[in-house]
């Protein structure tokens, strides 16, 4: 077929599964019969590779339904991998919305925001994880903001670095 990287696939494919189905549907994708291969990985019940082809082709309505009924272990990831897509075509609050769904959105909306302060501060106002205002109340702290970081390490119910504040502010 003078196909390398089909070829390479298949050995990959053969060396981690014996089902002629899934290596048919490897085979398929490369020869871009992406509905055959779609038949062929749910015939296997390979929804993790269906899955995979649904994220790699942008359909990514499917790919969530998929995860959800069949596929749980990989759901948050595919939650992830939605957002970063939407986080590349420009959708921010669609990134947001499922960075939270992903659980990962304590790291990544402040990845995100960081260069806008307004919205990024109005989000974790509106944000009832206590990390993430702990997160805030640390940022204000190393910026001077002391007034702000008391505020938010109150909010975050975080007493250790209250009274740590307060004794650097001399108010004891």
């Amino acid at each position: 077929m003078e196909h390398a990287a089909g070829a390479r696939a298949l050995r990959q494919i053969s060396a981690t599964s014996e089902d002629k189905d899934v290596k048919t549907a490897v085979l398929a994708i490369y020869l871009n019969m992406p509905e055959e291969a779609e038949r062929l990985f749910t015939k296997a019940k390979r929804f993790d590779l269906l899955n995979k082809l649904y994220q790699d082709s942008n359909q990514w309505e499917k790919a969530l339904e998929v995860a959800a009924n069949h596929d749980r272990i990989h759901l948050r990831a595919t939650f992830y991998n939605f957002a970063k897509h939407l986080e590349k075509r420009g959708d921010i609050s669609g990134a947001i919305h499922n960075y939270e769904k992903s659980e990962t959105h304590r790291f990544e909306v402040p990845r995100l925001l960081f260069e806008d302060w307004g919205m990024l501060e109005t989000y974790i106002q509106k944000s009832n994880d206590k990390d993430l205002k702990r997160w805030w109340a640390q940022y204000m702290e190393s910026t001077g903001e002391m007034e702000l970081a008391l505020n938010y390490y109150e909010l975050a119910e975080d007493y250790l670095s209250l009274v740590r504040v307060y004794c650097y502010c001399d108010n004891l």
